[in-house]
């Protein structure tokens, strides 16, 4: 006979269920196509309950945010410590990051969608790249005084983000057919940005 559940694990349980039926709702609707009582269904819940764990479909896309904030971080902090890059290491430093995106293709969909509807989900996904920019703690120490540490944080950022654009439209998107041309030129201008000392 199964444990019953205590109340907070029920609590935890409820919460995965509605992240997941917004998350297949998402890849199968579209984001502002799901409304918050499709998604109450889907997980077997009322609409209340729904309101119990977030109070919108932003909050849920920012808890896909959270859960993919860890790897991602530990993802550039591996870019960060590699010793001497070559344009070879950063090439396969990004084909593996490819892979990491096409194994998280409908989280990344659904954040796309939300960003241009969401001041919330485009808040948080700014300050996510900030915080990953500054664990690259390699990169930022190296510089000489605070003015360059800003304007490296600057171009990590920058980088950052024509990483996250890039890979949205050739691996959400579909336009891949020069994927090998566009790591290589991703790879030469993080490589710039990584042997940066000012």
């Amino acid at each position: 006979m199964r444990a019953k559940l205590t109340r907070a694990e029920q609590k935890q349980a409820t919460r995965e269920a509605l992240v997941e039926a917004a998350r297949t709702l998402f890849v199968e609707s579209g984001y502002t196509a799901t409304t918050a009582e499709a998604i109450a269904k889907a997980a077997g819940v009322s609409r209340a309950t729904l309101y119990l764990h977030f109070r919108s479909k932003a909050e849920i896309v920012q808890s896909h945010m959270a859960a993919l904030e860890a790897p991602i971080a530990e993802a550039y902090a591996r870019l960060d410590a590699i010793v001497e890059p070559t344009i070879e290491d950063v090439v396969g430093w990004l084909e593996e990051h490819a892979d990491f995106w096409r194994a998280h293709r409908s989280e990344f969909a659904s954040m796309e969608q939300a960003l241009s509807h969401e001041p919330l989900v485009s808040q948080e996904w700014f300050a996510m790249l900030r915080r990953v920019a500054e664990g690259m703690e390699n990169l930022l120490g190296r510089q000489s005084g605070p003015e360059a540490r800003h304007r490296a944080r600057l171009h990590v950022t920058s980088m950052l983000m024509s990483t996250d654009r890039n890979f949205h439209f050739a691996l959400i998107q579909g336009h891949d057919e020069n994927f090998p041309g566009l790591v290589s030129v991703l790879a030469e201008q993080w490589l710039f940005c990584l042997n940066r000392v000012e």
